[in-house]
């Protein structure tokens, strides 16, 4: 029955520092330089602009949370985008996306914040409001 516990404590273990390794991984995109980048995404290359990105895949759960608060933002700023990664791999490269969901905010053509997972609607629209 011990060695039961130990597996289970070991697969947890395992699953949590892969998590960890993720979000590590696309965290140290902040700083990037964009280019690349093409059609409505392009103009974010430039200096002078900000924008967030949202990168998601059709078949992810928390994506499936996400995406109708991303939607509701893009109602209020045309400076938010949506990426399906399972379209635009490209894009994901040049962002250097590890998971999804993961937003992106970008100024002056750099990454400047990397939110990887589900995040509520307040904690981006806070984050719009300090690119401004």
């Amino acid at each position: 029955m011990m060695i039961f516990v130990y597996i289970v404590l070991g697969v947890i273990a395992v699953f949590m520092s892969l998590q960890l390794i993720m979000v590590f991984a696309a965290k140290s995109t902040k700083g990037k330089k964009l280019t690349g980048l093409s059609g409505k995404l392009k103009l974010l290359e430039k200096n002078g602009t900000a924008g967030l990105v949202y990168f998601f895949s059709p078949s992810c759960r928390a994506c499936k949370m996400q995406t109708p608060v991303i939607k509701d933002l893009q109602k209020n700023y045309k400076n938010v985008f949506d990426v399906d990664i399972s379209k635009d791999m490209q894009a994901a490269r040049i962002f250097g996306i590890k998971a999804t969901p993961t937003t992106v905010a970008v100024k002056d053509g750099m990454i400047s914040k990397v939110f990887v997972g589900f995040k509520q609607q307040d904690i981006i629209e806070k984050q719009l409001m300090e690119m401004r």
